[in-house]
């Protein structure tokens, strides 16, 4: 008996889909990088669109479209949050607050090793 093995002539749609989905989810682990997350977010996202060829998208590319915009936003959300610190450490009341939880961080740790 033999058997077809017939592949589908979108073998390069289920490539695009599994790339949108490797690619979304770096996007969620790169948030150390603002722009780097933003340029992979937005590459799982058009991944996931070339994947569709014409028809509705795999599960893959769904998830990988999904973690692409979590991945744009979650940069948005990081770039705010580094500028609101950078600015937040140019006020000279904000650096001696810092500075006091600092030592009283410092002490609680040497309170802890001296034990």
């Amino acid at each position: 008996m033999e058997q077809n093995h017939i592949q589908s002539p979108d073998k390069r749609t289920n490539t695009f889909a599994f790339f949108s989905l490797a690619v979304g989810i770096f996007a969620l682990f790169a948030c150390v990088s603002p722009p780097m997350q933003l340029l992979l977010g937005s590459s799982a996202l058009m991944a996931a669109y070339l994947s569709r060829n014409g028809r509705p998208m795999t599960g893959p590319a769904i998830a990988g479209t999904v973690m692409g915009i979590c991945g744009i936003l979650s940069s948005f959300v990081f770039l705010a949050f580094y500028v609101l610190t950078i600015r937040m450490l140019d006020d000279p009341n904000t650096v001696a607050m810092q500075r006091e939880i600092l030592r009283q961080y410092q002490d609680m740790l040497n309170s802890l090793t001296n034990n």
